[in-house]
């Protein structure tokens, strides 16, 4: 097999993530079992529009690791590399929540844990077998979804490879180096959906291994990304201690925690004395019925005792709070931003609660018909995506903004330098920055919001028209035809087109969509399983168009029904037009 490349996107959206250039781990590890078993591999990381495509088109396979949020953009790229033939797999948490729609746009999906499965799916396309025994492992077989069942045997940590972060383009550029040291958690936050990939079973690497990883990384900063680095504080002290002792002497080091870490005098100690200059801190909510709910576990009193102590040794939290539970009113939000000045937390993370696809808590608000959009590029935490019950829509996601504002506000920047030092300073004024530019960035969305409830979903039928090109006989009018259709159901705008289209049809078609308002709707579907184009340019005409579109729609789906029907619309062949599309690709399979 030639070059395999391995892609993380990220989101066009605006948020606090995509500001963050520090990939997640999972596909530096398949990347480095890849490499170890002889194959040429190479990460990306960024929007679909960022990427190399003229290197991507090579390879020989493509594997894309993606979010709920970043999902749309994985999707566009997937379609761009199926309709040139390259086999993609795709993975990560969205596809493990939704198989069904993922496989809509891939050749295989890899759902959970990756490790047992990636290198043995590679060889199984490379020697054109069905992966029929791989565990997890979904794919198509006579225009039919497989799902194998899951492995029952989680990942052991020690047996996986130090990833080799050099693999990812560009990783000098960034700013922390991400370490794994455990997977798992054992609460189980309601909201949470990480206990739905790597289980509540907590699964630790050894220190040995650990302290091996941290070696390469002296003289840099560090983020322990596991979702709850203290979880059993007797192997976190044995690994501070290992830090020290070695004289691993990082940069400085951050990781998530929970509240209980501060109770520990020790544990705070040598976290100091390793080299922790923050940590994050999943409060959650200072509403005592909103953390019963979230079952978290601590009460608003463990909340104010874990910043006092965290203080104490000189270590910045960066405090994370999620509005929009049952039980949060607007003075929840308001009464959070004087809470957390008034505690001086260094910095915070103000975020709206999130159901994502197919977890318990999704399918609750989809029974009681809460859903608000299946955008699932704003299920980010930074878009209100569901109705609250005590809170309209617009509400929630006002109040979230003018809370991050409040806290990031000019006058409290030096709040406490004298406390924590220059780091709260600068975290303060980059979310004073990046507060300001979401709000301008977004104001679409409240405004979308306003109009945007749940109520009637029966689809509602907006235009039928009948296009004929001029200049005809009858027989040759009837044969080019085109049919054109627009329905509307809960804010998606589905396109229908059937007959055959040449280039003067489609200028027609533009004439007929020109005072269509797309701003109001969230997503459009152009469906053109029945339609056939009269040559290679009206495709291109028809291409050009579609691309025009969604510069305009916010998700532009393409529903074809054949993958030369695809291409047509892609125009590989042409070199100059070697970039990503508009929209995303989805062949009708069934």
């Amino acid at each position: 097999m030639e070059s395999i490349i391995l892609i993380e996107p990220q989101s066009k959206e605006d948020h606090v993530y995509k500001h963050v250039r520090m990939p997640r781990l999972g596909l530096p590890i398949l990347g480095t079992q890849l490499q170890e078993a002889g194959y040429n591999v190479k990460m990306y990381m960024g929007t679909g529009d960022s990427l190399p495509w003229p290197q991507i088109m090579q390879a020989g396979l493509v594997g894309i690791s993606t979010t709920t949020a970043t999902c749309r953009e994985a999707y566009q790229i997937a379609g761009m590399l199926r309709s040139n033939n390259i086999p993609v797999v795709i993975g990560g948490m969205h596809a493990t929540f939704v198989p069904e729609e993922a496989l809509q746009y891939a050749d295989f999906i890899i759902r959970g844990e990756a490790e047992y499965s990636f290198l043995p799916l590679v060889r199984a396309i490379e020697a054109g077998e069905t992966p029929e025994d791989i565990p997890g492992v979904s794919y198509w077989n006579d225009n039919c979804q497989v799902h194998n069942d899951p492995t029952k045997t989680p990942v052991d940590m020690d047996t996986l490879p130090i990833p080799d972060l050099s693999l990812l383009v560009n990783s000098s550029s960034m700013l922390s180096t991400p370490v794994m040291t455990s997977r798992g958690c054992p609460y189980n936050c309601t909201f949470c959906c990480v206990t739905e990939v790597f289980g509540r079973r907590y699964r630790h690497r050894s220190t040995e291994s650990i302290l091996e990883e941290l070696t390469r990384y002296r003289g840099k900063n560090i983020f322990f990304c596991d979702d709850n680095f203290a979880a059993k504080p007797e192997l976190t002290k044995e690994l501070l201690r290992g830090m020290i002792k070695n004289n691993i002497n990082l940069k400085r080091w951050g990781a998530q925690v929970r509240v209980d870490a501060a109770r520990d005098d020790e544990l705070l100690s040598l976290m100091k004395q390793s080299g922790c200059g923050i940590v994050y801190i999943g409060f959650e909510s200072i509403n005592p019925a909103t953390l019963e709910g979230y079952h978290k576990q601590q009460t608003v009193e463990d909340i104010e005792e874990a910043i006092r102590r965290f203080h104490d040794y000189g270590i910045r939290i960066h405090g994370m709070f999620v509005f929009g539970a049952d039980t949060d009113t607007v003075d929840t939000i308001r009464d959070t931003a004087k809470f957390a000045l008034r505690s001086r937390i260094d910095s915070i993370q103000f975020m709206t609660l999130t159901p994502f696809p197919n977890t318990p808590f999704y399918d609750k608000l989809e029974a009681e018909g809460r859903i608000l959009t299946r955008d699932w590029s704003l299920y980010d935490g930074h878009h209100t995506v569901f109705q609250p019950a005590l809170l309209s829509p617009e509400e929630l996601q006002f109040e979230t903004i003018k809370a991050m504002k409040s806290f990031y506000s000019l006058k409290n920047i030096l709040q406490n330098l004298a406390l924590t030092g220059i780091g709260s300073v600068i975290h303060r004024a980059i979310g004073w920055g990046l507060t300001r530019h979401f709000e301008r960035r977004n104001r679409w969305y409240e405004n979308l919001l306003r109009h945007n409830h749940p109520g009637d979903s029966r689809p509602v039928a907006l235009l039928y028209r009948l296009l004929r090109t001029t200049g005809k006989n009858e027989p040759e009018m009837a044969a080019a035809q085109l049919k054109v259709s627009i329905t509307e159901e809960k804010g998606i705008a589905y396109l229908k087109l059937r007959g055959l289209a040449d280039k003067l049809h489609v200028r027609e078609l533009q004439k007929t969509l020109k005072g269509l308002s797309t701003e109001q709707y969230s997503q459009m579907v152009v469906n053109i399983e029945g339609l056939r184009f009269a040559s290679d340019k009206a495709a291109a005409v028809f291409s050009k168009y579609l691309n025009k579109l969604g510069s305009r729609v916010r998700r532009l789906q393409v529903v074809t029904a054949a993958e030369k029907q695809a291409r047509c619309l892609v125009g590989i062949g042409n070199k100059k037009r070697l970039r990503l599309q508009r929209f995303e690709l989805l062949i009708n399979r069934s």
